[in-house]
């Protein structure tokens, strides 16, 4: 199943993705973090001992022993969402982080994975709440920009494919999952990328280091 974007159904209602940007909106300041290398805040929602904030050097976030944050436990719909539709199809239970970008702010171009990672393994699945979807874009081997349409709010991306969003003027509020779920395929998730309703599959540019994260092992 080898994809760059793929715009998966799990079931989440209009009323429950209102709900849990309501619940987003609510959250007190001191449980966001600033991401510079990304260039937008975070909020640790599931996290490897429910910890807030950037990563702390010897803390095993990949370890399983995870639970919910102080910012999770704020947010009961979302919580219910994790659970009934997001963690039946993903095996292993994957960190779950908000990112907010500021109005008339893009994300800087990265990538999710190590310069090693690349091309191998690494999906990350994304519930966008607020903003525009069609400024996310994805470099190809000629280094332009492929835009993906402006209709699904729910997608699994390549986390080792440079990709970046565009600025717009709304706040852009993204639920992401990632590591320690990478894609690893079983039946539900199978049959839910079989059935995608829109994928497509972008030529890889050749890395340019300001696009890894300085933060990941080496």
């Amino acid at each position: 199943m080898n994809f760059t974007f793929a715009a998966i159904d799990i079931g989440v209602t209009l009323e429950e993705k209102n709900a849990m940007l309501d619940e987003v909106l609510s959250l007190p300041d001191d449980v966001h973090h600033y991401n510079a290398f990304r260039g937008c805040k975070m909020i640790a929602i599931y996290n490897g001992g429910g910890r807030l904030g950037s990563p702390v050097k010897g803390i095993d976030t990949q370890a399983g022993k995870f639970k919910y944050t102080k910012a999770g436990d704020l947010c009961p719909t979302m919580k219910k969402v994790i659970e009934e539709k997001m963690f039946p199809w993903l095996v292993p239970h994957g960190r779950v982080t908000i990112l907010r970008t500021a109005p008339d702010t893009g994300l800087n171009v990265h990538l999710d994975s190590q310069e090693k990672e690349i091309g191998t393994l690494q999906y990350k699945y994304r519930l966008v709440l607020n903003g525009a979807i069609g400024k996310l874009y994805f470099i190809d081997e000629d280094y332009n920009k492929v835009y993906v349409p402006d209709l699904y709010d729910s997608y699994v991306l390549d986390g080792s494919h440079a990709h970046s969003i565009d600025p717009d003027t709304k706040e852009k509020i993204t639920i992401c999952v990632g590591a320690p779920w990478h894609g690893e395929p079983n039946e539900s998730y199978n049959k839910m990328i079989l059935n995608a309703k829109f994928k497509m599959e972008v030529s890889r540019p050749q890395t340019k280091p300001g696009w890894l994260d300085p933060g990941h092992k080496k």
